[in-house]
């Protein structure tokens, strides 16, 4: 049959859909499934509110026609949503639509009437004049009034530009006059709300309601759930950080505030539903975790919510309980035959004796049956408090937590001991005698033993389970069952009868495997997806019973590989998954436990630590500061909130990757021949790009544990024999040394990053018993280039240094003075001593001395005096000569972009152009600055350099982009043996590399006479950096305090990208640095070239050398 229609209007977008009515028939399933999915929540509790499926097919095909016209006259079509949303009101329907143009909102009566749209913008605004439609009158600051259009519509439009977050309005009708207004009034949210607003408002309700539920919790959650999730990780962290501390209990369920059980069982339904859409479809990887650990956490909601209600009043009546002041019924007795009967009817069901009937011999009931067949009265029923306050509690307040007291109800009927049933009550929720007390509906009466009861109180449990057992495993694998084909479901329920057994946690990766593709799929079940939770928090429970004392090295490599899959199946973190091939690849490697395998494994082994690390901070970051504000607002204990976020971390399944990795390394290290430490915190540098920091104090030898909540005023270095992994690091302490081997996730490791503490592990005897003999030395630790901390002792710190550097012996240095300052810039030809300083000379010397395939980049300096001259200016003293500075400037600029030109620096010619020179100019203020840094400033004052002798020249350098870069000691460092060569080698540019980047680099040593340099690591780091696109410069640090020999001064100041590098995350499995033999000689064999001909170039003295490397051999 065909369809037509004509539609025509006069200054109005129109839109027209024909539909024929005969399509409902029998697809009201199907209209479901696709309303769910397009249609808003109002408009889907309509539809699932109608009984028969006639009805809800036809108000199904009335909406969708609506929406396909709206859509159909902004000309998007139905694919718009989720653009798309709607809802009605007595008769008016309301539809926002988005499109490339902007927002637009149709209001539209079902029949004409005489009716005026009184409205505004955000927080009750009147709009511009611009965008109000024709029939608009301002009636304050505040509001406006459209007319409908011939009685029927109003239409708004904003354009992208300056669209309202939302529009507020209530509806008037003329005749007779009634305002429509919902109690307050409508809305209609446009855009993403910014997310402190949204924090705001659910702090306020947390904190200052007066009212205040678990379903009220749930009805704002689904009001502001789309708000947060548009706002990313920190959003939808707060959302997860919110529920998490709901059904943790730390937030209150009930506050002065009842409901009933219909309705908390339909907002857990649908706040579980749209957590569901948003874990399996939002394009944010960190936003579809957040869903799933949230979903994780809800009840299931659903089933009949009544339910739940009226099956404890079944009870209660069957058995005879008194319920308030009924006495007792099978169903409500209306005659004295009911109670005769009914009496008789449970003796001889239960094969109670009765006169001279055989049976039990029970004298009380044959006693009582007797008196209720002759004098009935109320006090007949039987009361147990108990079940008349948890009656009254379910009827009023349901929650989750009714589920654990039904299990601890059923545990003391079968027993009979009061102690199962408070066991239980803890065990599965948590639950203590204060706080069923102190509940809203409170229980404090203690049950009665009911042992005929059990039966009825285990369909009573399922019933609960329905609506509030989220990701429980039996639960939902019932639950699930029908959306999963023959073959799984007989894996899932043999896995489940069989759930103890070794081979478990393998069968849970392969059901889950099977899993995904069903819940990920469109319009997918979240039943499945609570059946996945649920697996994957098992399968963490058999890996953390398995006694790992017993696995053999083997045995762990592939449960950590195992750990990894299952990981990979749901996570949402692509460097998680880049590890998983990283994994996957060492297990499969032939070469297992040979020593190139050990490096290889023992690399692969500290990235997915770092990994690990990483996820960890991250998670902290999206969820500790949203718990402390939740936590204030709520007025919550602060010993709840304090480690709020570490216990999230600690709470995923892929956290036992850590006690694993822990065991497994030092079997990796003994088949790499790897060096005596691990270093799990290094402390952290300054500025942007600088070497790492010694940790500098006095060596005590004490426990952690023993020294906790006390401060220190002065720096210590503990050597601590033993971590539990959950002490917390004291102010003052500037080092913690173990021989522990300590996990990288634990929470002395997560507190020693954050407070830029050492940790390390030692794992050599001899070098920890020569840590211990040095207690009461002062010491200076530095983690060397071979990844090992090397501890020398130091004088203590004095007079102004005493802030935290260590005194350099008395020794005061006097630094030599630059020439004269002369000009802004110079070129390599005039570089010299006394105009520029080390690294830029250096570089000038080495032109045109060093073989055609070892390059020098092309570089310009800003020479000393230039800072100081600045300074001098005049505009620098007051904000009226600010346009002599510019001009000032712009002659600066200048003179720079044309010697930098000449010099061949890229981009230089445009420094004239101010958009041009600020990020030039910037990233040399940014050196300049350097010079006050904490670390720089405390080290001159430990060598008694006075302020007015440092200065500094800039060098402005091309960043050359390579694929490797290394740092080459033509010296040894340590032992300063000239020849003996140490070199560090990693993916990307060499800032990786001096800006101390956790993880290891590829390093090598190339002893005289030896036949071949000698492999040490392979590189562990997790990010290598590169040039961004179309190349940048980097301004570089150069003073006159560098190279000399009682002052290492290089690596005091900042070096500064003009444009930042871009950061990539290294994909390990495919990294040739790791994997190509061949490839590494040729590396290592061309930068021991390098080093020889730089020396060569200096006229043999030893060099530490930067530099990068391009395919070709090209350095």
């Amino acid at each position: 049959m065909m369809k037509s229609g004509c539609a025509v209007s006069l200054g109005l977008p129109v839109g027209l859909d024909v539909e024929l009515r005969q399509r409902s028939a029998g697809a009201s399933s199907g209209f479901m499934r696709l309303a769910k999915r397009r249609f808003s929540l109002e408009e889907v509790a309509q539809l699932e509110a109608l009984g028969d499926e006639s009805s809800r097919a036809a108000l199904f095909m009335a909406l969708w026609t609506l929406k396909e016209a709206v859509v159909k006259a902004k000309g998007s079509g139905i694919s718009a949503p989720p653009g798309l949303k709607g809802f009605s009101i007595r008769g008016v329907t309301v539809v926002a639509t988005k499109d490339a143009s902007g927002y637009s909102v149709l209001v539209e009566a079902q029949e004409p009437r005489g009716m005026v749209l009184h409205w505004g913008i955000n927080e009750w605004e009147a709009p511009p004049q611009e965008l109000l439609p024709e029939g608009s009158n301002k009636v304050d600051d505040k509001s406006v009034q459209t007319h409908f259009k011939d009685g029927r519509n109003v239409w708004l439009h904003f354009p992208t530009s300056n669209a309202p977050e939302r529009i507020v309005f209530v509806l008037k009708e003329l005749s007779p006059e009634n305002w429509i207004n919902n109690g307050s009034c409508y809305s209609v949210q446009l855009k993403p709300p910014g997310i402190d607003k949204l924090i705001s408002r659910v702090l306020d309700c947390e904190g200052e309601a007066s009212h205040w539920s678990l379903k009220d919790r749930l009805v704002l959650v689904n009001d502001v759930l789309d708000g947060f999730a548009a706002a990313g990780p920190d959003g939808m962290g707060f959302i997860f950080t919110w529920l998490r501390m709901s059904s943790s209990k730390i937030l209150t369920w009930a506050r002065r505030s009842n409901y009933q059980s219909k309705d908390i069982a339909w907002m857990q339904k649908v706040t579980s539903e749209r957590m569901t859409d948003k874990a399996r479809a939002h394009p944010d990887p960190w936003v579809r975790l957040y869903a799933r650990l949230a979903l994780a956490g809800l009840p299931r909601g659903g089933g009949n919510g009544d339910d739940i209600r009226m099956g404890i009043l079944h009870i209660m009546r069957e058995y005879g309980i008194k319920e308030g002041h009924r006495p007792y019924g099978i169903k409500r007795a209306t005659g004295r035959d009911d109670i005769r009967m009914g009496i008789l009817h449970i003796m001889r069901e239960y094969g109670i004796k009765e006169g001279h009937r055989p049976g039990i011999d029970e004298p009380f009931l044959e006693q009582w049956h007797q008196k209720l067949h002759q004098n009935t009265t109320p006090e007949d029923g039987i009361d147990e408090p108990f079940l008349e306050q948890w009656h009254q509690k379910l009827h009023q307040n349901t929650t989750p937590e009714d589920v654990s007291i039904c299990e601890a109800y059923l545990a003391y009927l079968h027993s009979g001991n009061h102690d199962d049933y408070w066991r239980v009550l803890w065990d599965h929720g948590k639950i203590t005698k204060e706080r069923l007390e102190g509940m809203n509906i409170p229980i404090k009466a203690w049950p009665q033993h009911l042992p005929h009861m059990i039966n009825a109180f285990k369909g009573y449990l399922w019933t609960l389970k329905t609506c509030h057992s989220g990701a429980d495993m039996d639960t939902a694998a019932e639950m699930a069952k029908g959306h999963l084909d023959g073959d799984t479901t007989w894996m899932l329920f043999d896995m489940l009868q069989n759930r103890n057994e070794w081979w478990v946690p393998g069968k849970i990766v392969e059901v889950r495997k099977r899993l995904a593709g069903v819940w990920r799929a469109p319009g997918g079940s979240r039943d499945v997806l609570l059946l996945d939770i649920a697996l994957d928090n098992y399968f963490r429970t058999m890996i953390e019973r398995t006694d790992r004392s017993t696995l053999s090295r083997d045995n762990l490599v592939d449960m950590v590989g195992m750990v990894l899959e299952n990981a990979g199946i749901a996570c949402e973190s692509d460097d998680l998954q880049q590890c998983g091939r990283l994994w996957g690849r060492v297990a499969s490697a032939g070469n297992r436990w040979s020593g190139e395998w050990g490096l290889q494994a023992l690399a692969a082994a500290q990235r997915l630590e770092l990994s690990l690390a990483g996820y960890a901070d991250d998670m902290c970051s999206h969820t500790q500061r949203h718990a402390e504000a939740l936590g204030k607002a709520a007025k919550v204990d602060q010993a709840f909130i304090l480690n709020f976020g570490e216990e999230v971390v600690r709470g995923q399944p892929v956290f036992v990757l850590s006690g694993l990795l822990q065991d497994l390394e030092r079997h990796l290290r003994d088949a790499a021949g790897a060096g005596p430490w691990q270093v799990i915190s290094q402390v952290p540098g300054l500025g942007e790009v600088i070497s790492q920091v010694p940790a500098l104090g006095e060596v005590t030898v004490q426990s952690l544990a023993d020294i906790q909540g006390q401060a220190f005023d002065k720096p210590l270095v503990l050597i601590c024999e033993k971590l539990g992994g959950m002490e917390d690091i004291p102010p003052g302490i500037t080092a913690v040394l173990t021989k522990s081997s300590t996990d990288v996730l634990s929470h002395v490791a997560i507190r020693a990053r954050s407070q830029g503490v050492l940790l390390a592990t030692c794992f050599e005897d001899s070098e920890w018993q020569r840590l211990v003999g040095m207690q009461g030395q002062h010491v200076s630790l530095e983690v060397n280039p071979a990844g090992e901390v090397m501890a020398v002792q130091v004088d203590p710190p004095s007079g102004d240094a005493a802030a935290g550097a260590a005194s350099r012996g008395g020794r005061k240095l006097t630094l030599a003075a630059p020439a004269p300052w002369s000009a802004w810039a110079v070129a390599e030809q005039q570089f010299g001593p006394g105009v520029v300083g080390a690294k830029a000379n250096n570089l000038a010397k080495l032109r045109n001395k060093l073989p055609e395939w070892i390059q020098v980049p092309a570089s310009v300096a800003l020479p000393f005096g230039t800072f100081e001259q600045v300074l001098a200016f005049g505009a620098n003293s007051g904000a009226a000569a600010r346009l002599r500075e510019l001009q000032q400037e712009l002659g600066r600029a200048e003179e720079l972009s044309r010697t930098a030109a000449a010099a061949g620096l890229p981009g230089a010619e445009s420094w004239t152009s101010p958009g041009e020179w600020a990020p030039t100019w910037a990233a040399i203020t940014k050196v300049w600055a350097s010079q006050w840094a904490e670390r720089a400033w405390l080290s001159r004052q430990a060598c008694g350099v006075p302020e007015g002798q440092l200065s500094m020249s800039v060098l402005l350098q091309q960043v050359v982009d390579g694929q490797y870069a290394f740092v080459l000691h033509t010296a040894n460092p340590l032992t300063g043996r000239h020849g003996d060569m140490f070199g560090e080698l990693v993916a990307g540019l060499g800032e990786v590399l001096v800006g101390n980047y956790p993880g290891r680099a590829l390093s090598f040593s190339d002893s005289p006479g030896a036949p071949e340099p000698q492999l040490l690591s392979l590189p562990s780091k997790r990010v290598a950096l590169y040039a961004p696109q179309g190349g940048t410069l980097i301004a570089r640090s150069d003073t006159n305090g560098e190279d000399l020999e009682a002052f290492a001064g290089a690596g005091l100041y900042d070096s500064v990208p003009v444009v930042p590098l871009n950061e990539v995350t290294i994909e390990a499995a495919e990294e040739a640095l790791l994997w190509d033999g061949g490839l590494r000689s040729r590396l290592i064999d061309s930068i021991v070239d390098v080093g020889q001909a730089v020396e060569d170039a200096f006229g043999g003295v030893a060099q530490d050398i930067e530099g990068v490397w391009r395919e070709g051999h090209e350095c």
